[in-house]
C-alpha cells in the first residue's frame, strides 16, 4: 500500500539537492524547479493533500511533472523497463543509509496522515455549494479599484455590472469571521465547502486575508452552478496572479479542486475553449459567444467531462482559443524577462538564436492545445484552432496575447482545421 512507502516525495528532493523556497508547509511547498530552473515558486511539490499522500509535483513554467519515482528516475538517468522499481530501491538504499528511516519515522507519518483526515473535510457536492456561494456573493461588493481593472480590461460598465451579478466581488479580509457567522446564522452548513475552516479559536472562518486580497473569479459549471473561486489577487505573489479560494490543510476545510467554467449559454452547437476563467468571461461578455475557462492547459480532467457532457446538449464543435504564445516567435531578444540578464547562454557575451525559456513556454502551451484535440477526437467532436495578431509569417505578433486582449476585431481571426495546424 502506498502508506508503508517509507519515505516521501519531500525525503527524493532532499536526496537530490533541489532547492527549497521560502514558505510553504510540511505537506506542500515550493522549489527551484530541477527542469528548467525558475525559482519564483512555479514548481509545486505535495507531499500530502486532505488527509491522502500524494507526493506529487509539477511545474507550471515547463509543464514538468509526475510523482517522486519519475522525479528521481529522471533526474538520475535511469532509463529502462524497470526503471521505477530502480529508482525505488536507489532512493530506500540512500536513505538507509543515511540512517533516516526509522520505525519512529514512520509512525510520526502515519500519525500525520491520521491528523490530517481528522481535520480534513469531505467536499460538499456541487449543489450545497452552489447554494453557500450564492449567499456569500450577496454579503460582497465589487470595489472602485477592481471595477477600474476590469475597465482598463476593456470592459464597459454594463458588462462590469453584469459580471457583478455573476459574482466578481472584492474579497474583504475584515470579514472573515462576520460571513461565517451570517452563513451559519442563515442556516447554511459550512463543513466540507471549499474556503471555509474552523480557525484556532474554534470559530468558523472563511479563507480572506491580506495576502490573498483581490476580486473573486466565480467558476460556474455546466450544469448551471456555482462551484468554485479563483482570486485575482491585488498584488501577485512571485508573478502568480491567481489563486484558488481554497481550505486545504486547515480544520474542516478541503480543496476546490481545479473546475472549468462556462461563461454564456450552454446549449450552443459550437464552443470555445481558453485558458482562465476571467479571460472565458471577459471574452463572453464582448462577443456574446459561449466560452469555457479552463484553469490551466495542463487541466484535463475536468475539461473533457465538460465537453462531453455539453454534447449531451448538443455541442458538435469547438474552437481552441488558447493565449498566442502557441505561435510565439523563439529568437532571443533578450527580452523574455528580467532573468535574461542572468541567463548562462548569454554569459561571456555568447550570443544565441533561440530562446531556450521560450521554447518551454510555446512547447507547453501546445501540449495543451494537443490534449483538448485529443479529447475532441476522442468525443467525436470537430476542432478547430483559432488564431490571431499574427504577421505574414504566420507567427504572433506580440500585440494581443488572449483572446479577451484582442480588442480590435478589425482584422480577422483565422480558424484553422487541426489536421493542417498542427
Amino acid at each position: 500500500m502506498m502508506y508503508q512507502i517509507p519515505f516521501t516525495i519531500s525525503d527524493v528532493a532532499d536526496l537530490l539537492s533541489i532547492q527549497r523556497l521560502e514558505g510553504g508547509t510540511e505537506d506542500m511547498f515550493n522549489v527551484e524547479c530541477p527542469f528548467c530552473g525558475d525559482a519564483r515558486g512555479k514548481c509545486n511539490f505535495c507531499v500530502m493533500r486532505d488527509g491522502e499522500i500524494m507526493n506529487v509535483f509539477h511545474c507550471y513554467e515547463c509543464g514538468a511533472g509526475g510523482n517522486m519515482l519519475t522525479l528521481y528516475a529522471d533526474l538520475a538517468g535511469i532509463q529502462g523497463e524497470k526503471r521505477y522499481k530502480k529508482a525505488y530501491w536507489q532512493i530506500e538504499k540512500q536513505i538507509r543509509a543515511g540512517g533516516k528511516i526509522s520505525r519512529q519515522r514512520q509512525q510520526e507519518q502515519e500519525r500525520r496522515i491520521r491528523k490530517k483526515k481528522e481535520e480534513a473535510a469531505k467536499p460538499v457536492d456541487y449543489t450545497n455549494r452552489h447554494e453557500v456561494y450564492l449567499a456569500l456573493i450577496k454579503m460582497l461588493r465589487l470595489r472602485e479599484r477592481h471595477k477600474d481593472d476590469l475597465r482598463r480590461r476593456g470592459l464597459s460598465e454594463t458588462e462590469i455590472c453584469r459580471m457583478e451579478e455573476k459574482g466578481y466581488k472584492s474579497t474583504d479580509e475584515s470579514e472573515s469571521k462576520a460571513i461565517a457567522r451570517k452563513l451559519i446564522k442563515q442556516g447554511f452548513r459550512l463543513e466540507g465547502v471549499p474556503g471555509f475552516f474552523i480557525n484556532r479559536e474554534g470559530d468558523w472562518e472563511i479563507a480572506f486575508y491580506w495576502k490573498n486580497r483581490g476580486y473573486l473569479c466565480p467558476v460556474w459549471s455546466e450544469k448551471g452552478l456555482l462551484v468554485a473561486f479563483q482570486i485575482r489577487l491585488d498584488h501577485p505573489y512571485k508573478k502568480q496572479k491567481y489563486v484558488w479560494l481554497t481550505s486545504t490543510n486547515m480544520e474542516k476545510g478541503c480543496s476546490s479542486g481545479s473546475p472549468v467554467g462556462i461563461s454564456g449559454n450552454p446549449d450552443v452547437s459550437i464552443i470555445r475553449v481558453t485558458e482562465g476563467i476571467l479571460k472565458g468571461e471577459i471574452a463572453y461578455q464582448r462577443s456574446g459567444d459561449t466560452y469555457l475557462g479552463n484553469p490551466g492547459v495542463a487541466n484535463y480532467k475536468e475539461l473533457k467531462q465538460a465537453l462531453a457532457f455539453l454534447k449531451e446538449r448538443g455541442l458538435k464543435e469547438v474552437f481552441e482559443c488558447y493565449d498566442m504564445d502557441k505561435r510565439m516567435p523563439l529568437e532571443c531578444r533578450k527580452d523574455y524577462d528580467s532573468s535574461c540578464c542572468e541567463c548562462e547562454y548569454l554569459k561571456d557575451g555568447q550570443e544565441i538564436e533561440e530562446c531556450p525559456k521560450k521554447r518551454v513556454k510555446r512547447d507547453n502551451i501546445r501540449k495543451g492545445c494537443l490534449k483538448l484535440y485529443e479529447i475532441c477526437e476522442e468525443l467525436e467532436l470537430n476542432c478547430r484552432r483559432v488564431t490571431w495578431d499574427l504577421g505574414e509569417d504566420g507567427y504572433w505578433l506580440e500585440n494581443y496575447k488572449g483572446i479577451d486582449d484582442w480588442k480590435t476585431r478589425k482584422e480577422q481571426v483565422v480558424y484553422e482545421e487541426i489536421r493542417e495546424a498542427a
